[in-house]
């Protein structure tokens, strides 16, 4: 589908790992997402609390799933390791984690083409190397919220960075298909994403997430 991106060039560097679903997403406690209440900690939230949504205003929550992820000492196989985000480098005000297949919305006019929609979801895996995002060995516990509306929301986290919150299922394997939200495959948003850092070299054509943190609003 997005098969001309291969054709642009690779700015990332060699011996990024492989893009398989390993059936997590969800975001790292010490996340703050915008709700009715403010800018909470993901893991403050519960069932019933408010989330602003990127297309549907203020949504109720209807499941948290919380999960803790024990990770050994020593080396850790890169597939599984979340992503670290610096500082704005998504329109997020402080730095953060993403699992791998935490879906991620996007803009860029690469989609537009293809689709007649600027915006796209692509999961974190394929963001390695990408503004400075790298896979990062996370410690020895992850706790993991995995929030859930009544339909696929995309929400708000740290300032402007637009996080997709599935309706069931997870990113890669088994979800159910999206009715709103384009969702790209885990290659087709690799070429996606290349395409736009090779673009971004070039001097900001299709240049990423043009999400102005300052669109979202206030939350004291």
């Amino acid at each position: 589908m997005l098969d001309w991106f291969q054709k642009r060039s690779n700015p990332f560097s060699e011996g990024a790992a492989p893009m398989v679903s390993v059936g997590q997403g969800g975001f790292l406690a010490g996340t703050h997402a915008a709700s009715n209440l403010g800018w909470r900690p993901v893991e403050a939230l519960t069932v019933g609390d408010q989330l602003l949504t990127f297309d549907h205003g203020m949504q109720p929550l209807v499941e948290v799933r919380r999960e803790t992820v024990l990770v050994g000492e020593g080396d850790v196989d890169p597939v599984f390791c979340p992503l670290l985000v610096p500082q704005d480098a998504l329109n997020n005000r402080v730095p953060m984690y993403l699992m791998p297949d935490q879906g991620v919305l996007m803009e860029s006019d690469l989609v537009e083409d293809a689709h007649g929609d600027p915006f796209a979801v692509v999961p974190a895996c394929a963001l390695d190397g990408y503004r400075g995002i790298r896979r990062l060995h996370p410690g020895e516990r992850m706790e993991l919220i995995i929030p859930r509306f009544a339909r696929d929301e995309v929400i708000y986290l740290e300032a402007g960075f637009l996080g997709f919150a599935p309706m069931q299922g997870d990113l890669l394997n088994g979800a159910a298909a999206p009715e709103f939200y384009n969702v790209l495959s885990a290659a087709e948003a690799r070429d996606l994403v290349l395409a736009m850092a090779a673009a971004e070299q070039l001097g900001g054509f299709g240049a990423g997430p043009t999400i102005d943190p300052s669109g979202a609003p206030s939350l004291i």
